[in-house]
């Protein structure tokens, strides 16, 4: 059987606000993955990187790595940044199973959540 981890890979950030609230969103996903090993990382301005997050877990006995963007569409980071840290990580750690998913984009719940604040100002 496979032990996974699941990965929320972010853009990062200066403002320690900015991170406070990628954290919480993070913290939000292990209350409800509590059987799995949830992280998070950014990609520039803030740390862990997903090469550091990636290393911590290859030392551990997880084997398949899921790997969540939270960016809302199919930017630079999602088309080529990830997808180029991923392959190199992959030759890197060959034991560890990488899995990407798709950013946020057309989710329906994004309507709703529009939808509230949309009321929270009307």
């Amino acid at each position: 059987m496979q032990k996974q981890a699941v990965i929320i890979v972010g853009h990062g950030s200066k403002s320690n606000q900015a991170v406070e609230d990628f954290n919480f969103i993070v913290k939000l996903l292990k209350e409800k993955l509590d059987e799995r090993t949830v992280y998070g990382a950014h990609m520039e301005l803030a740390s862990p990187s997903l090469e550091e997050v990636v290393g911590e877990i290859a030392h551990s006995d997880i084997n398949k790595v899921l790997v969540i963007p939270y960016f809302l569409f199919n930017g630079n980071h999602i088309k080529q940044d990830i997808p180029d840290i991923l392959t190199q990580l992959k030759e890197k750690y060959p034991h560890l199973d990488f899995h990407f998913s798709k950013p946020i984009g057309r989710e329906p719940l994004m309507a709703e959540i529009m939808y509230r604040k949309v009321q929270e100002i009307a």
